[in-house]
């Protein structure tokens, strides 16, 4: 009897470890998703927005050539050069945080959770890292001050915040 409940017991934690494990690895797929999400800003750039521009001319090339990783090392070389951006905006950094706040602590998703954090995480970063942080605000009609973002990115900071303590559940 003692013996039976043992290897119960022995078995029951694999497979809590194996759930466990999986859970951790659909996290961490839908992570990598939603950081990778932001490259397709870069696509939409080169294609529909800016079509004519020299570097988007050889992104397309070097797409239509199948050489990925060229077309990448583009598009990462060049980043700094763009503008306008659909998806590199403070505006869609809040939307996502805010809305990533509501998926992963109402959503039973770990990949839609690990994508909105992914996301999140990579925009603020890239708006952390920016140097002209203006360039973020540019669908609005006005200059931001340096107080006002200060006090954007501390919100945006707090949602991001939320979105990991919420995984920590």
């Amino acid at each position: 009897m003692v013996r039976s409940l043992v290897v119960v017991g022995v078995v029951g934690m694999r497979m809590v470890r194996q759930v466990e494990w999986v859970g951790n690895g659909m996290l961490v797929l839908g992570w990598v998703i939603g950081y990778m999400l932001t490259e397709i800003d870069d696509l939409f750039y080169a294609y529909i927005c800016n079509p004519e521009d020299g570097t988007c001319q050889r992104v397309k090339t070097h797409i239509a050539a199948a050489d990925w990783r060229r077309a990448r090392d583009v598009l990462v070389a060049t980043r700094g050069e763009r503008q306008n951006l659909p998806i590199h905006n403070i505006l869609t950094g809040l939307v996502v945080a805010a809305v990533g706040v509501w998926v992963v602590t109402s959503s039973g998703s770990l990949i839609a959770s690990g994508a909105v954090l992914g996301l999140t995480t990579r925009l603020f970063i890239g708006a952390l890292m920016e140097k002209n942080y203006q360039k973020w605000y540019w669908m609005f009609a006005r200059e931001f001050t340096a107080t006002e973002h200060k006090t954007v990115m501390a919100v945006w900071g707090l949602l991001l915040g939320l979105q990991i303590v919420g995984l920590i559940r």
